[in-house]
């Protein structure tokens, strides 16, 4: 049986580039550029207008739209680009009714009259027919001229016609219709050998730059390798950030697996093989560069290599200057979603771009910012500060260069915990957001502010609402994940993890977060596999100390005490060594690396998320100073107390309570505490059930039916996950 063929209403639009003949006779370089070009316009105002783009024909667009409506504000925009453009010009016809759609090509007498249509149009203008006009015509803002009855070739029946009359688009006059019918039918011969002539030359040419491969139909990915620096030392920052801010445009197309900045900083040899750079970013294609300093602008080099066949499947000379140096990291973004063949959607259309300046100037000084933002130190903040002010001077509407602002006050506010930063670093996101209300950075600054506030909630949504807006968003990825970790959703965790790991595998935090959560969950195979994966990215004490209480749980005392060993190689991990020894009952050894730790807190002011206090006054009251224990306790527990007031949702400081609660041997306020810490999210048991703190709560009817909820719930959540994501990537 003949399947059904996929019929849909929709609105067919037909666009020619005028005189594209004569060029291509002239000069094939710059009419291919000029089809390039033409190219570009068409995906990015037809993303906007949920258009979908068919296929080029020669100088030609075929696409299609859902809505005659849609179709025309598309038709009009693009005529308005190509008027400001003034170097070339466009012909353009819709038809509506119902089309077959069928391995990504589409037929049916609309298509044939959309395309008779526009081939009888004057430069400049948009003509459709009376069923597109009929449609339109409860739309505000249409101003439509009747053209009248035409009889065109190969329709068979007379169409009224109408252009579209809004400025600044040409009307054509009954008689240019008229005339260009005429000149069809005395010459149809000419007419189709230049459609032939363009079509055979624009294959010609697509096969000399793709290498015989018209569209790619291999895995969408792309690893963008840290652009080389051909203008001198003090010209340094300026490729670094750029390469990261082209990173971050082509990863809002979805469908394109973009890896981090954060990852291909590392690759900065600009020798390093690219085999070598594929095997660990997974990719099918790297793109590599130069940037090199001209008098008035710069020229940046561009090859898009075939990793898989080692051969460039697109090569890209530019030289920008002024204006058209902030534009161009998002010219390359869509040039890169069209050589993938990756199809953008409107969302993604908008987002490229988003919350970009125009002036050169303080696009300059915001890369800067970016290069001086990452040393993380006060003098480095502080200037940062200074060079993005200087931006928004330039241009006040840089919504960038807020959030930026806002990065770097929330910086301040981690380096020295005060609140006062990180009301500036919100005050700068919602200035960010104000301006552009779907800037996914701003989103994510606003996200990692609420975060260190202890607003758990409004950062989750703050970081969905981001990776919304851009799905391969790698930061906001990571951050959300550890929130839905930290919130007892683990399998969430563990699907978002994976993704952070997808997006930058040379993050050590991804695996050290999935070893913590498989550990949660009983299957220490997959615990350390992770865990050593994390190592390998970087020796983190807290990964050893992870290790080692994963060792601890399974009973193998003699490999958490090896973790011990790793530790102690490195320049810092006293509090991580104390909570090793401190499960291992190591007493003494547990004493010295937590009295290191509390040397560093000036006059007992500890943050409000050490713990090392805590099992350092157990200690002490084991030993018999039953009075210093008590001190150190007191300033603990209002810390930790004020926190909770101040609207601290986690559950590290719930749990905390409970157990300076069970160290002073208060058990209700301890269970309280601890229900409210499994209310808040807490699911790693080993800290209570290997605590030797909570030794004697163990028994209590009430800690009893905390854990069994909390065993359940692992229980539904091994069982949830399928055997195939229970597999290790290798």
């Amino acid at each position: 049986m003949q399947a059904e063929l996929n019929r849909r209403p929709s609105t067919v639009y037909f666009s020619d580039i005028v005189g594209y003949t004569r060029l291509m006779g002239k000069d094939e370089n710059a009419a291919f550029a000029l089809m390039k070009e033409n190219l570009r316009l068409h995906q990015e105002i037809l993303a906007l207008y949920k258009g979908k783009l068919i296929k080029e024909l020669g100088d030609g667009i075929l696409a299609v739209f859902q809505s005659s409506i849609d179709a025309v504000n598309a038709s009009l925009e693009i005529q308005k680009r190509c008027k400001e453009a003034a170097h070339y010009q466009l012909r353009i016809g819709l038809q509506s009714g119902e089309v077959i759609f069928d391995h990504g090509d589409v037929f049916g007498d609309a298509v044939n009259v959309a395309s008779r249509i526009q081939s009888v149009c004057i430069p400049g203008s948009v003509v459709f027919s009376e069923r597109v006009c009929g449609e339109i015509s409860k739309e505000r803002g249409f101003q439509t001229v009747k053209l009248g009855g035409f009889d065109l070739k190969n329709v068979d029946h007379s169409l009224e016609l109408y252009a579209l009359a809004n400025a600044p688009l040409e009307i054509p006059k009954r008689s240019d219709i008229l005339g260009n019918i005429r000149y069809q039918k005395r010459n149809p011969w000419k007419y189709r050998i230049g459609i032939a002539a363009i079509v055979l030359l624009f294959g010609a040419l697509m096969f000399s730059v793709f290498s015989g491969e018209g569209t790619w139909e291999k895995d969408k990915s792309v690893a963008v390798l840290p652009f080389r620096n051909l203008g001198g030392e003090d010209f340094g920052y300026f490729p670094n950030a750029l390469t990261e801010n082209l990173i971050d445009q082509i990863a809002k197309v979805s469908s394109i697996k973009t890896i981090s900045y954060a990852t291909m900083k590392s690759f900065s040899d600009p020798d390093i093989p690219l085999d070598s750079v594929a095997g660990v970013t997974k990719v099918s294609t790297i793109l590599r560069g130069s940037v090199e300093k001209l008098a008035t602008g710069v020229r940046i080099n561009l090859q898009l290599v075939d990793v898989e066949n080692n051969k460039n499947i697109w090569t890209e000379t530019y030289i920008r200057e002024g204006e058209g140096i902030p534009q161009f990291q998002n010219d390359i973004a869509r040039e890169i979603a069209r050589v993938l063949d990756a199809r953008l959607t409107a969302e993604e259309a908008t987002q490229i771009g988003k919350g970009e300046t125009a002036n050169p100037e303080a696009y300059d000084l915001l890369l800067k910012a970016k290069e001086l933002y990452r040393h993380y130190d006060d003098s480095s903040l502080l200037a940062t500060e200074a060079l993005l002010k200087e931006a928004i001077r330039l241009d006040q509407n840089y919504a960038l260069a807020y959030t930026w602002l806002a990065k770097t006050y929330y910086q301040m506010g981690f380096n020295h915990p005060d609140s006062s930063w990180y009301d500036r670093s919100l005050a700068m996101s919602e200035k960010a957001l104000q301006l552009e209300p779907k800037l996914a950075e701003g989103f994510s600054a606003r996200g990692a502010a609420y975060y260190d506030l202890g607003e758990i909630s409004r950062a989750a949504n703050a970081f969905d609402i981001a990776t919304s807006y851009n799905p391969n968003f790698s930061e906001a990825i990571g951050n959300l994940a550890s929130i839905h970790f930290a919130q007892g959703r683990l399998l969430d965790a563990i699907e978002l993890q994976k993704k952070s790991i997808q997006l930058g595998p040379k993050s050590y935090l991804p695996y050290q977060n999935l070893g913590w959560i498989y550990k949660i969950l009983g299957d220490f195979e997959q615990a350390h596999f992770w865990f050593e994966k994390s190592l390998e990215q970087n020796r983190n004490p807290t990964t050893y100390e992870l290790s080692a209480i994963a060792y601890l749980e399974e009973g193998n005392r003699e490999k958490a005490l090896q973790r011990a060993k790793k530790i102690s190689g490195l320049d810092y991990g006293d509090k991580e060594l104390g909570y090793i020894y401190f499960y291992l009952d190591q007493k003494d050894s547990a004493l010295h690396y937590f009295r290191r730790v509390l040397a560093e807190y000036d006059g007992h002011h500890y943050p409000k998320y050490t713990s090392v206090p805590i099992a350092y006054s157990y200690l002490l009251e084991q030993a018999g100073n039953h009075k210093l224990a008590d001190s150190i306790l007191n300033e603990i527990t209002q810390v930790k107390t004020e926190a909770i007031s101040l609207g601290y949702e986690d559950y590290y400081l719930a749990l905390d309570l409970a157990t300076i609660y069970a160290v002073r041997a208060r058990p209700s306020e301890s269970m309280k505490y601890l229900e409210i810490a499994f209310e808040r999210g807490w699911r790693d048991h080993f800290f209570t059930e290997h605590n030797p703190i909570f030794q004697e709560l163990r028994d209590d009817e009430r800690y009893k039916k905390i854990l069994g909820k909390i065993r359940a719930e692992l229980d539904e959540t091994r069982s949830a996950l399928q055997p195939s994501s229970l597999e290790r990537e290798k």
